[in-house]
């Protein structure tokens, strides 16, 4: 799903117009970017939580070249799933899964069409995999 369809569900749910659904989900977002940029946590009970994380500065390698390459230190927004979250998106995979297994088992198997091959003892040898015939050089002669 991406933000216009997102925009598109938020309007059908609430029953307004695209318009105003954009402008609340844009409202949104935006609360939340600006309160993790300025260090506050930000907790949707159920949803999840999203908050700054920093990461000192090390020194790293190029993998190509393997010199040592000296990356600063950043600060990173993060996101941390809600427990209900976690429960919804459990249940809806375990519902998939037992979907489509009932689906396979109510499939009816198709049979093979063609001939069958036959048994080992009817079937002819294959030939022997070897470098004889391939012309890849002459053997010397004894005594030359």
């Amino acid at each position: 799903m991406n933000r216009t369809q997102l925009v598109e569900d938020v309007a059908r749910r609430a029953g307004s117009d695209p318009a105003a659904a954009r402008r609340h989900v844009d409202a949104v977002l935006d609360a939340i970017m600006e309160s993790v940029a300025a260090g506050e946590r930000v907790l949707v009970t159920g949803f999840g939580t999203f908050d700054r994380t920093s990461r000192p500065a090390r020194t790293a390698r190029n993998p190509r070249t393997g010199q040592p390459v000296a990356v600063p230190a950043a600060e990173l927004p993060r996101f941390r799933v809600g427990q209900t979250f976690k429960n919804r998106v459990a249940a809806a995979a375990a519902a998939a899964e037992v979907a489509a297994v009932a689906e396979a088992a109510a499939e009816p198997k198709k049979a093979k069409k063609g001939k069958k091959k036959p048994a080992k003892a009817e079937r002819p040898a294959k030939p022997a995999k070897g470098k004889a015939g391939k012309g890849k050089g002459k053997k010397k002669a004894a005594g030359k």
